[in-house]
């Protein structure tokens, strides 16, 4: 119960602060929405009444009634559309900032390789546009529920018998939920079906992947796997949706056999004398009104159910993150240089759900100041290293100290803030090119002589030549007036970006030139050797990745990783006169090229 009224006043508070005075308002004329239908049966009583007891008075007094009646309603529920769907659209919008915090927030990476936080998230985005909707269900369950107690007050006064109509909506309200529960369960079972459905749907439909697509003919064979899986989720939740509709018939028999049941007691009542005709019109107009006022609580009441549903998938995400988000108990200040380096000691580390190790007691030293190269097979743990270093996961087992100081003691935005890094898995931003470099750093996002002088660093000025209105071209080919750029041009624009910041104490350069022939990377990461060797002063280490061994011989210290521990470390001259792997690797790479 204290969960679900934590998951209430979550989505509710999604519509006051997203809209407060429409939501305050929308509840307000709600209510006078529901007395209305009440007001006018119980004026067609008095009109009744003032003809059958040929009273002037009393008739004119209920046609102003029931003209003011109209008057308001008509105002009234005006002011209810526009509130409804502005708290609705600007709650969505309110919603969609809050999942891009807690999706797109958490400080590392973990979760994105965890089934059940990707179900949960499956489960969220399906249906996200719903939790805007908090208000609206709870102005129509208010509505609801004053049309009824008003239609009990005035029923009550024909006869004490007919409270038991209203008590009808309680059938209904219950089968409702049921048919709720029943689409609830069948999207459950079928979330990781139909995370695998929009999957094959985004491969067969996606520009980046039309070439293999075509070149090994598995379109047809992409479209028979989303239609079969296609198929398993459609048929499972149209089992739900046809046992809803079962269960809506005898909601229907029910609500039309207790209508009846009123209309013949309320005319024995007045055959035996004991109930006004007006008493009759009133008992007839309430009962057909109960009617549209039952499916409208079920409605509603079932969509504030959906809505809490999805609330309480809200609160796990909400305690997610807040679970995931590491705040050091003594934090301490990051370094403004360094001087002695980075220590990775007795480091392990597996992935969620995998049960082995990619680092198994690593033991490393990046000292200040230099440039330090990864080498190793596939799977060594070289990427992973990076990640760790870039605290995007912690490790299972042993630390990572800062010139001596742990890295889990500094707040993760501050370490992040003085790193810099460009990955092969580069993001391709589709901004201004002065935006896709400039995000690097925010504070000088606008600046056009920062944004230049990264690209200058990073060699990539050239991009801009082939952009026809330079740093102000808008990328991509998907909006108006873009440009798209070649793999090649978009990574040097991903190594402009890495290289923006000025005062970082780690730069990371993670396969960052795969799109670049030999050539080029061999005369970038000269230039960034000697920006590196530039910071120097501030004691900054620069990481590199790389398969490329022709340009991994300028780096101060290698080290070779092979399944998670460090095989050899040394300069170039040394492992090659060591006679190990790295000179193996050497060997046959360079012998490729002769």
């Amino acid at each position: 119960m204290r969960e679900a009224l934590r998951a209430y006043r979550m989505t509710m508070a999604i519509g006051f602060r997203a809209a407060p005075w429409r939501a305050t308002f929308q509840l307000v004329t709600g209510m006078v929405m529901a007395l209305v239908p009440v007001v006018l049966a119980y004026g067609a009583k008095l009109v009744v009444d003032a003809a059958m007891e040929h009273d002037p008075a009393l008739a004119l007094w209920a046609a102003g009634l029931l003209a003011g009646v109209v008057a308001v309603s008509l105002v009234n529920v005006f002011y209810y559309c526009d509130c409804v769907f502005g708290v609705i659209e600007r709650a969505q919008a309110y919603a969609e900032r809050r999942l891009m915090v807690l999706l797109g927030g958490v400080d590392g990476l973990a979760h994105h390789e965890r089934p059940e936080y990707l179900d949960q998230v499956q489960r969220i985005r399906e249906e996200s546009r719903s939790l805007g909707t908090m208000v609206n269900a709870t102005a129509g369950m208010v509505r609801s529920l004053v049309s009824l107690a008003a239609t009990g007050v005035l029923l009550g006064r024909v006869h004490p018998a007919l409270l038991a109509l209203p008590l009808v909506s309680v059938v209904s309200i219950v089968i409702g939920r049921r048919a709720r529960d029943l689409d609830v369960t069948a999207q459950e079972v079928t979330t990781e079906p139909e995370r695998l459905r929009r999957h094959l749907f985004d491969v067969a439909t996606s520009a980046s992947a039309g070439k293999e697509l075509r070149v090994f003919g598995l379109t047809g064979e992409l479209r028979a796997r989303h239609d079969e899986v296609a198929g398993r989720v459609v048929a499972e939740r149209n089992r739900a949706t046809w046992r809803g509709a079962v269960l809506g018939a005898v909601d229907a028999l029910v609500v039309a056999a207790a209508y009846v049941a009123a209309i013949a007691f309320v005319l024995l009542l007045a055959v035996r004398g004991h109930a006004g005709p007006g008493d009759v019109v009133l008992a007839i107009g309430l009962a057909a009104q109960l009617t549209w006022i039952v499916s409208t609580a079920v409605s509603y009441g079932t969509s504030l159910m959906h809505v809490l549903k999805l609330a309480r998938r809200l609160v796990w995400l909400e305690d997610y993150a807040e679970a995931e988000a590491y705040v050091p108990a003594r934090p301490a200040p990051v370094p403004n240089r360094l001087r002695e380096g980075i220590e990775v000691r007795d480091v392990s580390f597996g992935y969620p759900d995998t049960g082995g190790k990619v680092l198994d007691r690593l033991s490393l030293r990046l000292p200040a100041g230099k440039v330090v190269a990864l080498v190793g097979e596939n799977g060594a743990g070289k990427t992973t290293l990076v990640k760790m270093l870039c605290d995007f996961y912690r490790p299972d087992a042993g630390q990572i100290l800062v010139d001596g100081t742990p890295l889990a003691d500094f707040p993760v935005e501050e370490w992040r803030s003085r790193l810099s890094a460009a990955f092969q898995d580069h993001v391709p931003f589709e901004f201004t090119a002065r935006e896709a470099v400039g995000v690097a750093d925010l504070r000088r996002v606008d600046d056009d002589a920062a944004v230049l002088a990264g690209l200058e660093r990073a060699g990539a000025s050239g991009v801009l030549t082939a952009l026809p209105n330079g740093l102000d071209t808008q990328l991509g080919k998907s909006w108006d007036g873009g440009v798209d750029l070649s793999g090649g041009q978009w990574q040097r624009l991903a190594l402009g970006r890495g290289l923006m910041r000025t005062d970082p104490l780690l730069v990371v350069f993670d396969e960052p030139t795969a799109a670049l022939d030999p050539q080029t990377e061999h005369a970038m990461f000269e230039r960034f050797a000697a920006a590196a060797r530039s910071g120097a002063r501030q004691g900054t280490v620069t990481l590199l990745v790389s398969h490329r061994f022709s340009t991994v011989r300028m780096a101060d210290l290698i080290v070779v990783l092979s399944r998670g521990r460090v095989l050899e470390q040394g300069s170039h001259a040394e492992l090659m006169e060591h006679g190990g792997l790295y000179a193996e690797l050497y060997d046959l790479q360079s012998r490729a090229y002769r």
